[in-house]
């Protein structure tokens, strides 16, 4: 009987687990009843009321297992931990406390890997959230897909089932800060993928902070680009370009219209303005690259378990 593993973020996320864990065992119930599972949560170092409803889960389903982190070390090391800590044949990379990915997408997971191939990602294609964050959102896939090395789909999730032998590849690079979703792309092409809407989350808030996101998205554009400045010089090439033609713009409305001021003073104004902020972008993507590189040479301090249930 092949085994799928689960990985499961959490942070005082007590309102949650009971309902999430009864849809993971639901589907293995009912649907992937010829699969043997097992869901690892990851705790990131939650209030009191969290562990002991952990505990208590892990005693009732002995396929439930924990991990509890010494402290909070984010959803993305925390996640990859319990990557590493996976026997499945199949590993479901990331599934949300809060079910914004949808569980009855699993199976159709499960099915397509069976049929030969070494992962199946979900794609984000419709989201309920509101328009300007989609929109952020939508812009840095499009940047990712542009930029990668890869062959990597429109609007990738970490919604991945990924074979064990990929696993094996992913667990074995020195990073554990690594940009999840995009990791098993760098070992095969042979992939497929389902379409699906990530839903509004109905129970509690999300732990994740705005500083986060941004670390995700730099970090994700940095690992997946085959270089970084890459996109500095496409960034520069239109900057470029754009003060050229205001340049020219600037010189005729001054030449023209603008009697009572000192000419190519608003263009030089402008200039240095725009170049003054492609000099920080060029400094900036520098300094994450380099960043990067450093935390991969010294390897990033792995996390620190302070108990595991039911391993």
């Amino acid at each position: 009987m092949k085994k799928i593993s689960i990985i499961t973020p959490c942070y005082n996320e007590e309102t949650a687990l009971y309902n999430c864990t009864k849809e993971i065992k639901k589907l293995f119930d009912n649907e992937l009843s010829d699969y043997d599972y097992e869901h690892i949560i990851c705790d990131n170092n939650s209030n009191e009321n969290t562990i002991k409803i952990l505990r208590e889960i892990a005693q009732n389903n002995k396929k439930i297992k924990i991990i509890l982190n010494a402290k909070n070390y984010g959803s993305v090391r925390s996640t990859f931990n319990g990557i590493k800590n996976s026997s499945g044949d199949a590993v479901l990379l990331f599934y949300p406390v809060d079910m914004q990915d949808p569980p009855e997408k699993i199976p159709e997971l499960v099915k397509k890997w069976n049929e030969g191939a070494d992962f199946v990602v979900g794609c984000r294609m419709e989201r309920d959230e509101f328009f300007l964050m989609k929109s952020v959102r939508n812009f840095f896939y499009i940047l990712l897909k542009k930029f990668s090395k890869n062959n990597i789909p429109l609007n990738v999730s970490d919604f991945q089932l990924v074979d064990r032998k990929i696993i094996n590849k992913m667990i074995s690079i020195k990073d554990n800060f690594p940009f999840i979703r995009t990791l098993a792309f760098e070992f095969s092409d042979n992939y497929k993928s389902i379409n699906y809407k990530w839903k509004k989350r109905e129970i509690g808030k999300s732990k994740e902070f705005i500083k986060d996101y941004i670390s995700s998205a730099m970090k994700g554009l940095i690992s997946a680009s085959d270089t970084p400045f890459r996109f500095i010089l496409y960034t520069g090439m239109f900057v470029s370009i754009f003060s050229i033609i205001y340049g020219f713009y600037s010189f005729f409305y001054n030449l023209f219209f603008q009697n009572d001021l000192e000419k190519g003073m608003p263009t030089l104004l402008i200039s240095v303005l725009i170049f003054s902020g492609l000099q920080l972008l060029v400094l900036g993507f520098m300094g994450e690259y380099i960043s990067s590189i450093h935390n991969q040479l010294k390897k990033d301090i792995e996390v620190n378990v302070k108990e595991k249930i039911n391993f």
